[in-house]
């Protein structure tokens, strides 16, 4: 049953799982459309509308992370990979030491990927590009509008499931797709891991459609790559993602929705050290190097 198209070659794997990814993208157009018409007599409600119904906004998220990013990594698992879901999550054990550290590792890179998301949002388009550039961020504040929508809750059980919504839910679905797939068949076909986990990065943070932070995370992105790389397990890479999604939570939970409602966000609102940025970077490195270290033997 599984691994019925083991035998094609890594391109057309990815050219493959790009294809049921639109499909999953256009299928969950279809669905939106269908929720909108059952509640407002509409395709395309305004965009004020949709942001007032959170509860609504929540469920699309939901249908969005799986149909986009969990079912095609499932499908994919299913039709290339002999082992199914074992060899996806990799070839070594879980070692609950490794775990922590990944998670560790992207708790001292915070404040690099932080500095990256400052040095990012100074970036500037020539004025040749203005309508890019306008649209840039246009794109930026609808993202964020909907994230302050996503993250408000007064109550406990509303936090709880914020959590899985988007701590959990992504480090899951993103790490199969990118890390557990793309990942995997872009090593098979250029035979170079490190070129692997640099174009992984780069799609990675270019297909959140939010440019303004790009660089955040495209780091976060070679970050989990290596992770994923040097650990030998997926779970690593996912405990990673996690721990930054969840801070990212914990943040806001903390400052309050103004965070985000004023553009008060947290490379905003630091005034950045070169030395720690330094410190931050060696850190992460240094946990990449002692994950690659003590996960070697283990098996």
């Amino acid at each position: 049953m599984y691994g019925r198209l083991k035998h094609l070659s890594p391109g057309v794997k990815l050219l493959v799982l790009f294809i049921m990814m639109l499909a999953a993208l256009v299928l969950f157009y279809l669905i939106a459309g269908i929720i909108f018409m059952a509640s407002y007599c509409t395709f395309q409600p305004d965009k004020e509308i949709i942001l007032s119904d959170v509860k609504m906004l929540k469920v699309l998220q939901l249908i969005q992370s799986v149909l986009v990013f969990v079912l095609p990594s499932v499908v994919a698992a299913i039709l290339f990979l002999p082992s199914s879901f074992n060899e996806l999550f990799g070839e070594k054990k879980v070692n609950i030491k490794i775990v922590f550290a990944s998670a560790l590792t992207l708790i001292v890179s915070q404040y690099f990927i932080g500095w990256s998301g400052f040095f990012n949002g100074c970036l500037a388009l020539p004025e040749s590009m203005k309508g890019i550039s306008d649209w840039i961020i246009s794109a930026e504040n609808d993202a964020k509008a909907l994230a302050l929508k996503l993250v408000l809750s007064d109550s406990e059980s509303g936090f709880l499931f914020n959590v899985f919504l988007i701590a959990v839910l992504p480090a899951i679905g993103e790490e199969w797709l990118f890390r557990g797939h793309i990942q995997r068949y872009l090593k098979e076909w250029t035979g170079n891991v490190h070129v692997s986990v640099f174009i992984t990065s780069v799609l990675f943070a270019a297909l959140h459609m939010q440019f303004l932070t790009f660089l955040p995370r495209f780091f976060l992105g070679m970050i989990l790559g290596y992770l994923f790389y040097f650990g030998g397990s997926l779970w690593y890479s996912v405990a990673g993602h996690f721990t930054n999604n969840f801070l990212a939570l914990l943040f806001i939970r903390s400052k309050g929705v103004e965070s985000l409602e004023n553009g008060l966000e947290m490379n905003n609102m630091i005034h950045f050290s070169w030395v720690m940025v330094l410190i931050s970077v060696v850190s992460t490195l240094g946990m990449l190097f002692i994950i690659r270290r003590n996960a070697r033997g283990y098996r």
